[in-house]
Parts: C-alpha cells; structure tokens; sequence
C-alpha cells in the first residue's frame, strides 16, 4: 500500500464519518468508505488522464445538484445564515472528488496536493450547524478538526520526494518542524474556538445583518406578513434578503399586486390586525363536484380541491399558478381579485379580508388562484368576509356588522384625529373632492410630489406619520402607503393596508415570473361602494417594483430549481397518479430543460475556446528570413504569370494552381517549367526543414523559369 494513498484514505474515513455523525445519514457514509477501500489496496488502480478529472468532476456536480433538487437533506437543526441543504450536496461533492483522487493514478504525482483543502471544504460545510447550542456535536467537530491537521501534515510529509541523500544529521530537522507546526496548529485551533464560542451571538448578529435591531432569526425578517407590521419592516426585508426568490407564478401576463397580509388597525409606529378578524376564524369546505364522473377524473388528474372565495359575476376566469419558495412556505400570495381557489388540502382557513393562512397548506405545494379576465373588481362586494356565507347562502352582511367594519376601517389614534396641522392637511388635499374616487385620485396626486428613499430618520418619541405627512421627508413604500390610508381614513373611505409582492422578472424559457424579496411592497385597498375594493398605490411609479422581461444565464437554473420543486410535490403526495406526474416530468426535464442547459453551457465553451484560439493566432511571433525569402521567390513567380492572364485564385493551393498549368500548356510551351516549380517550392516551404541549399536551388531554378517565360512573351 502506497503510505500518502493510505493517509489520504484515512482522511476520507474522517470526513465519512463525520457526515454519519453530523447529519444522522449512514447510506453516504457507507457508500463512500466502501467505494474508496478498494482503492487503497488494489494495486492495480484505475488510470485516469489529467484531462478526464474535470469532465468526472462535472458529472458529479451535476448528480449532487439534481440530488439537492429532487431530495434535500433537511437537517433537525440549522443555521439560518446559509441554506444547509445546498450546502450539504456541496459537500458531498467535495468528498466525492477525493474519492475519484484516490483511485486515479498519474506517473507525475502519486497524490494530489490539493487533496486536504478539498477536506477543509467539506468540514466548513459540515461546521454549518448551530454548534453553538449542542455541546456534544461542538467537541466532535473540534477533535475531528484537530485530527484533519495531524493527518494533513502526514500527507504533506509523505508527498515531498528527496532528490538526493541526507545526511544524517539532517534528518531530525523535518521531523522536528513537523511537529513544532502541529502543536502551534493544535493550540490555535483551541483558541480560536474558544473565541468564536465566546463572540457568536455577535457574529450571528452581524451576518444577519440585524445591527441594532432587536433579532429572533429569519422570522424576525418576514415580520411584515406575519400579525404585524411595523414601519420598516418590508424595506429591512428588501435589504436583508434582497435577491432570495419569493414565489415563482405561471401566469399568461405580469402577476400585478400579490397581497400577502392585510392590516386595519394603526398603532404607534406600524399596523395590527383586530384577534377576531384573524384565519383561525374562518373556514371553508371545498366545493362539491356536480357528479360522479367529475370525481373520478379529479382524483385522477390531482389531490387540488377547489374553495370558493368569493362571488363573481364575470363569465371567464383565468388561471394563475403559484409555486412558494421554501422559505415562504408560511404565507399565501395571491390577487384580489382571486374567485376560486385550488389548493391541496380539505377545508381553507382565511381572514375577514379574504387573506388565506397556510397553517395546513403543505409547503412547496402549488396554488391555482381564478381570476376574472379581463381583470376586473367584484361588483357589490361586502366590505369583509360574511360570518356565515357559504356556497348557497346570500353573499352579504347584516347592517350591525357591516357598521362594524366601516368603523374599525376608518378608524385613526387620537393623537392623529385631533392634530390640528393634519386636519388642515386633509382639508387642502381633499378641497373640492364630493367622491371617493375624486378624493382617491386627489392623495395620489399629493403624494406625486414627494420624494422616495430606502431610509428616514424619525426624530425620538415622535408619531413616524404626523412627521411623514407634515415635514415632507423622502421615505419607502410603507410610509406612502400609510400616509394615504390616514388621509382616506380622514376622508372618511374605509381602507386597510396591504403587505406582498408587485413585478417580477419573466424567465423567458420556463414562461413563468419569479418574484424576489426586492419586489416587496406595501400599498392601500380602499372600499368605493359601487366598484368594491380597489387598489391605492402613491408610492411614486418609478419606485414600484416593475415586471421585467429580459434573458439572463439565471434562468437556466432557475427553471431547473422549478422543475424540482414540482418532482418533489409529485412525489410527496398520495396514490400512483403523483408518481406518474412525477415521472412525466423527470421525462420533460431530460428532455428538454437539461439539455437546453447543456447546450448553452456548450456554447459558451465553444465561444470562450473560439476567443481564446484567436487571441493566441494574433499574438503569434514574427516570420522567419527563410521564410520571408521565400514568400519573395513565390510573389516573384505569381507577378510574370499575371502578364500572362494566369492568376492564383485566393482559394486555390498551390498543387491545383500547378495542374491548372499542365492544361494551359498549349497555349505558352514553358507552363510545365513553372508548374514544377510551384510543386518543389511546396515540399520545401512545408517539408520537415528549411535548408539553404535547396531554398538556393530554388532561386535558380525561378530565374531560369522567369527568363523562358520573358523569351516567350517578347517573341509574341
């Protein structure tokens, strides 16, 4: 047994079983130490070229990342830094890597010298763990670390070659440095983990990006769709996870405003929600289906059960579908205008405003929301959900309750009702107005003048909206939209406000918008008796987050990460037709998204070879003087044939011009004479070498040849 091949082996043991005792996984453990065992003992090992490791490399990379997309590892315990299961498919890709390294022999080093830092890559990946709060996983990844350097410096002992014989009493030099750098290594290993301990609630903090802010994690991020809403909240989320996607929508136009949470009650400085209006209220069964037949074909195609949300008068509704992001998987986004809904579970919790909780939606499942098309409001819609209102019951609300919601809609803190400066405010902006879709129209118009910022400073202990409305500060979204809902408030027009989603950037080959977390947004629905609910945006039109279409190299992936998450869905959900979808789309992806993939990834190869093989043409040294002469013989020889009318075509070699000569004979008796030529100036301009002799043959020759073609002419 080779000894660096057997400390490299014993290196991957370390990282398997750190894998078994990190993520509680003993398959990938296993597999890896009895694919690498034979390696090490079999002397006769696989040969493998310098130039095949990349292409292996990518084939793995390509099996953990169609792993990490069909089945993630969810770990019991995680970080919220990074996304572990991402991480933890690299991981077994750079473990897999060592693997292929150990059973690869090359005649020029036995072992890469690499080898170790793909280990350090693995135990990074595998540190992503809140070590923090388990003591005994904290002491095992240390140990560990600390044996991945003794073997490490093992390794690297072993892999130097000596050149020449030391003398003796040289040879305790090695050894001893060897062992002064471990202890050195072990020592500050210990201590630097016992600073990072020490410093991690800081650390945690800082990464997170928190600052100063009061942190409880990713839910603390995503507090703006939960029963609150504090001025803030979405532009910290905009800030803090910026290009995370949201929700991904399969829709035959731009998905428009996405409302997440709705909100009726202003506090000190951001929204509330009335405990009787939240989803733990409500609940719908899903519609019954006319007939037997009808049944069968649904259980066929799907588990999705069909809730009505609402009445609606229009006669064609489109579809529009939302796949949530793992990370929302808490929250439902959908329009306002939303009639029916299908969703994979038995009875539908949702608010007083037609909010639905995803307490029992299972995560990363689809939801198919039916809108009106053309897209248009309700008419005579109730101002909040009917208490008792179901499929055959009237859709409207008793006087007493619908007093009820109009105050609770209207209403404002006192401190805001009884500034005298407001009250003036409201009567300049809403001067002249009689409607409410003048005065509307008249607070969007106001707020056209004002400016937009991500930040604002609002001075201590003062009200954020009196400061807003009354000093004019540039400000984000949330302060638009709450500046306009206590004008319309004053105005007397019931309002709430709303927290999601708006825009979104098309991807051009899946066909369908991805929203991310910088396309959150806030705005009003405002309620006009004769229309219903209708949509009060004054944050300046430059600012509201936009649909984009246009190609980038992300969406290859993107589209994958999709395909993914509907396989996933397939398979987690009940009886053979989810299989069956499962596999329909397994084919669709080998088929066609992969592929697509592959084949501009080729491209680009291809475009970035081409680029660098013209590079190296055009930085090509300079011509030789045997050379240069004989490009002189050559044009020498071309000149005299065009007196002639004979011409060497740019396509044309020298072999075809030469026999072109032999046919043209009849007319000039010396063509032969220059066709031998051209064809001893080949096998010397192309052969092996130039020699000087035959170059100086060569010129001789084309003077003889030059002379008899001259004769020739002057005798014409």
């Amino acid at each position: 047994m080779h000894r660096q091949a057997g400390i490299a082996w014993l290196i991957i043991l370390l990282q398997a079983a750190m894998f078994w005792y990190m993520s509680e996984t003993i398959v990938f453990p296993i597999l890896v130490a009895v694919i690498s065992s034979p390696a090490v003992w079999w002397r006769n090992r696989w040969q493998v070229s310098v130039a095949s490791l990349p292409w292996i490399d990518l084939v793995l990379a390509i099996g953990c990342a169609l792993q990490w997309n069909l089945a993630p590892y969810e770990p019991p315990t995680m970080t919220t830094i990074l996304n572990y299961p991402l991480v933890h498919a690299a991981g077994q890709f750079f473990l897999l890597v060592q693997v292929t390294r150990l059973w690869a022999s090359r005649p020029d080093r036995p072992m890469p010298v690499y080898l170790p830092m793909l280990a350090v890559m693995v135990f990074i990946c595998l540190g992503d763990v809140q070590l923090s709060k388990t003591g005994r996983m904290r002491r095992m990844h240390q140990r560990a670390t600390l044996a991945l350097v003794g073997l490490s410096c093992a390794y690297y002992s072993l892999a130097r070659q000596r050149q020449e014989p030391q003398s003796r009493s040289a040879r305790w030099v090695r050894p001893t440095a060897s062992v002064a750098v471990l202890v050195v290594c072990v020592v500050s290993t210990r201590a630097s983990n016992a600073w990072l301990l020490e410093k991690w609630s800081d650390i945690d903090q800082f990464l997170r990006g928190s600052g100063a802010r009061p942190s409880t994690g990713r839910q603390n991020v995503l507090i703006g769709f939960s029963g609150q809403a504090p001025l803030g909240s979405i532009q910290f989320l905009r800030a803090s996870l910026d290009e995370e996607i949201a929700v991904r929508i399969i829709s035959d136009r731009p998905p428009g405003y996405l409302r997440g949470a709705v909100f009726e009650r202003y506090a000190f400085r951001g929204w509330e929600s009335h405990d009787d209006w939240i989803p733990i209220g409500r609940s719908r069964k899903a519609l019954p289906l006319p007939n037997p037949f009808d049944r069968a074909i649904r259980t066929q195609r799907s588990s999705q059960f069909e809730f009505l949300l609402r009445e609606n008068s229009a006669t064609n509704l489109r579809p529009v579908t939302i796949w949530r992001a793992p990370s929302m998987d808490r929250f439902t986004f959908l329009p306002l205008t939303t009639s029916r809904l299908e969703a994979p579970i038995d009875i539908l919790n949702f608010d007083r405003h037609s909010v639905v909780s995803a307490d029992n939606i299972p995560p990363e499942v689809s939801l198919t929301a039916w809108v009106p098309d053309p897209s248009e409001l309700n008419p005579l819609e109730p101002i909040i959900q009917p208490m008792l209102w179901e499929t055959e019951m009237p859709w409207k609300l008793d006087r007493q309750a619908t007093l009820t919601a109009k105050v609770r809609l209207r209403q404002l803190p006192d401190r805001l009702t009884t500034n005298h400066n407001l009250l003036q405010l409201a009567t300049q902006v809403f001067s002249g107005c009689k409607t409410p879709n003048e005065k509307i129209l008249a607070v969007q118009n106001y707020f056209a003048t004002y400016r937009y910022s991500t930040t604002i400073e609002i001075p201590p202990m003062a009200d954020p909206m009196l400061h807003f409305l009354l000093e004019k500060p540039a400000a984000n979204c949330e302060f638009f939209a709450s500046g306009t809902a206590v004008l319309l408030r004053i105005a007397g027009i019931p309002c709430r406000y709303v927290t999601g989603y708006a825009g979104g950037d098309y991807n051009l080959l899946g066909k369908y918008w991805v929203v991310r977390q910088r396309d959150a947004h806030a705005w009003v629905e405002a309620y006009v008796p004769e229309k219903g609910w209708v949509i009060v945006d004054s944050t300046p039109a430059d600012h509201i987050p936009q649909a984009v279409t246009e190609f980038g190299l992300w969406q290859l992936w993107d589209e994958l990460t999709l395909r993914g998450q509907m396989i996933r869905t397939s398979l987690a959900s009940e009886g053979w037709s989810g299989k069956w979808l499962a596999l329909k789309l397994s084919f669709l992806s080998l088929l066609n998204t992969i592929p697509r993939a592959l084949m501009t990834g080729g491209l680009l190869f291809l475009a970035v070879r081409k680029l660098r093989f013209t590079r190296r043409a055009k930085e090509s040294g300079p011509l030789e003087p045997a050379v240069i002469e004989l490009r002189h013989l050559l044009e020498e020889l071309d000149r005299r044939l065009r007196r002639l009318d004979l011409e060497r075509a740019t396509h044309e070699t020298l072999h075809q011009f030469a026999e072109r000569l032999r046919r043209a004979a009849s007319s000039h008796p010396n063509l032969p004479d220059a066709a031998e030529w051209y064809l001893r100036y080949a096998a010397t301009r192309y052969g092996m070498s130039l020699h000087p002799e035959l170059q100086e043959v060569l010129r001789t020759e084309l003077q003889a040849v030059c002379a008899l073609l001259s004769e020739r002419r002057t005798s014409q």
